[in-house]
């Protein structure tokens, strides 16, 4: 495993996702959702769920340090709004700024954020700003509706 480095600003670049991108995404995404202990049996009971949708790509942006990507988000307009479908970091990178800066990158779209959250998530989505909004039926079971009014995001 990768020892974990601080995070500096300067060696984070976010950009958008290319071809070349997707075996990592797929990976990120599999690795990152098996860090949730209490998810781990509804995916043993659905590995579907562990399979990234390709067609997210025109919408995905990638967090790169050193060259490296080490997370991603996705988020498509809807309406007038955009629907987060994916936020992932790798694993050895949790914690450490990627996920805030993708949001922080989606957020300067300059449009309302929406996402169905992983109960799991809900401290991490209130601490960059989101605010409950609802809940949504999923496959898992009900799971809260979040938005992000960029006017109130985290700086």
């Amino acid at each position: 495993m990768n020892e974990k480095k601080p995070l500096f600003s300067s060696n984070l670049v976010i950009r958008s996702a290319v071809d070349d991108d997707v075996d990592t995404l797929r990976d990120i995404f599999r690795s990152a959702s098996l860090t949730i202990e209490g998810d781990r049996d509804l995916f043993a009971a659905h590995p579907e769920w562990l399979v990234w949708d390709d067609e997210m790509l025109p919408f995905a942006r990638v967090a790169v340090v050193d060259g490296r990507v080490v997370g991603f988000a996705s988020a498509r307009p809807v309406d007038d709004f955009l629907e987060l479908e994916d936020l992932f970091t790798d694993p050895d990178w949790m914690r450490q700024g990627i996920a805030s800066a993708l949001l922080e990158d989606i957020a300067r779209r300059g449009v309302r954020v929406e996402v169905t959250a992983n109960p799991h998530a809900i401290g991490f989505y209130e601490s960059v700003g989101f605010i409950a909004s609802g809940i949504a039926n999923t496959q898992g079971g009900p799971a809260p509706r979040m938005q992000l009014n960029i006017t109130h995001a985290r700086p």
